[in-house]
């Protein structure tokens, strides 16, 4: 009887132009003159205690990678337990984990800025567990949570070769993008048998929250082909403030990947991190986000700037200014919300 009810479909349209300076076709500002997506979120919650999400992409650009056009992003079912002040949330399938203090709208968007950090720009391309999630909350105020996984063998790929982007790309599963003329990396192909994991723990009230995470994909560093695995152990600190209509959010992840090539290992350290300060307004918001990003101690900075407008109605008009360096690229984005 309430069929109709407990499957919602949600998710937005956008066309967006951008304009660059400096390096072309090179990290960290690289980004397509003209590009249109189409996202789409299926939600079934016959309860609110259970349900799922299938989180479907489809792009006029695949950034030279295989089967990156059209796909699955996210594919999931969760449940949730509670008893007096306890709270127990599952979640199994495919899924973004739980980090992000920018990408915090559905269909793992930022409310802040058309283009993620760096450091979320590489979890968009590089991260997306495909197992289970267990978290446990206290109080509405103190959560644990454990992550076990597998794929995402090639995590590390992007940073150590490649470089920090500030783009946006969300993986699709099955989409193979390529790290240099030799190598592809992927989210999804499991290369060796093995397991990865993550654990965090987080506190929050009202006004605030505190997090930490760790992540381990257990890579064996080899290559399987076209696919070479990355050994990668990362943390992640992260946190925000509201006050008002101003929000403060800041995240930094530091750690290191390696690769064996004949029989040695050799080892890159990798950091990065941002600082956003954003402000609601009466019909928009206006963010400016400062990013930091490190290979091997070599030290990036960018700095961007942007304002979004939406009056009453589903359409959204924004405009972003990015500096790093000698590199500059302005965007603007048409979004229609559905």
């Amino acid at each position: 009887a309430h069929a109709s009810d407990a499957l919602q479909f949600h998710g937005f349209a956008l066309l967006r132009g951008a304009v660059q300076e400096g390096s072309i076709n090179d990290a960290p500002l690289d980004e397509d003159s003209l590009s249109a997506q189409i996202q789409v979120g299926i939600d079934w919650r016959p309860s609110p205690s259970y349900g799922g999400q299938i989180h479907l992409l489809a792009r006029n650009e695949s950034d030279g990678s295989h089967r990156g056009r059209l796909g699955i992003v996210q594919a999931y079912l969760d449940q949730t337990f509670v008893r007096g002040d306890h709270r127990l949330r599952l979640t199994e399938g495919a899924f973004f984990l739980p980090t992000s203090r920018e990408n915090v709208d559905a269909l793992w968007e930022s409310p802040y800025t058309i283009t993620s950090s760096a450091l979320n720009s590489w979890f968009g391309e590089e991260l997306r567990p495909i197992g289970i999630d267990a978290a446990y909350t206290l109080r509405r105020q103190w959560t644990a949570g454990v992550t076990v996984f597998r794929g995402n063998d090639t995590l590390g790929s992007f940073p150590a070769e490649r470089g920090w982007s500030l783009r946006d790309h969300w993986a699709l599963l099955g989409e193979h993008l390529p790290v240099d003329e030799e190598y592809f990396t992927s989210v999804s192909a499991e290369n060796d048998g093995r397991l990865g994991w993550s654990a965090r723990a987080r506190w929050n009230n009202d006004r605030a929250s505190v997090q930490y995470t760790h992540l381990d994909n257990r890579a064996d560093a080899l290559p399987y082909g076209h696919l070479f695995n990355w050994d990668t152990r990362f943390d992640i600190l992260g946190g925000e403030i509201t006050i008002g209509d101003w929000i403060v959010a800041s995240e930094y992840g530091w750690g290191a990947t390696d690769i064996i090539e004949e029989g040695e290992r050799y080892s890159d350290s990798i950091a990065a991190g941002y600082v956003l300060v954003s402000r609601r307004l009466a019909n928009g918001r206006v963010s400016l986000r400062g990013d930091t990003f490190a290979l091997d101690g070599d030290v990036g900075h960018a700095l961007t700037a942007a304002y979004f407008w939406s009056p009453r109605g589903k359409l959204r008009t924004g405009i972003e200014a990015i500096v790093s360096g000698d590199d500059k690229r302005a965007s603007l984005e048409m979004r229609y919300h559905f």
